[in-house]
Parts: C-alpha cells; structure tokens; sequence
C-alpha cells in the first residue's frame, strides 16, 4: 500500500471564482495545508446567491479524517 506524502485536512478559501460571461459566482478556489489548491464549483450557479449559506472567501474548511 502506498504511504501519503502529504495529509490534506485544513482548507481556506482564498477566492472565488466568476462565469466570464455573467459575472456571477459560480464556485470558490481553496487552499489545503499542504500548500494544494483545489476548485470547488457549486452544483447549480444559476441559483446560487451571495447569500447562500456555507464558506466564504478568508474563511477556514475543516475536513474529519477516518
């Protein structure tokens, strides 16, 4: 089995991502403790709105590990 170089278990986003098109939000970019970055689109942009709930930009994603 192979060993893992490297744990991700802390996020932070550190920006969002807009449609070129519209300029809505359409997801936000994240920044793991390991120094990896990583995308995380939202299923429906169409409806998503500034108000909607979950993480914002500056704010920290906690992920439980098995």
């Amino acid at each position: 089995m192979p060993k893992l170089e490297s744990v991700r278990t802390t996020a932070e986003a550190i920006g969002r991502i807009t449609c070129i098109k519209t300029g809505e939000e359409i997801g936000l970019l994240y920044q793991w403790d390991n120094g990896e970055t990583q995308a995380a689109m939202y299923n429906d942009a169409e409806t998503e709105t500034s108000s909607r709930p979950g993480k914002q930009a500056g704010e920290t994603l906690d992920i439980a590990q098995p």
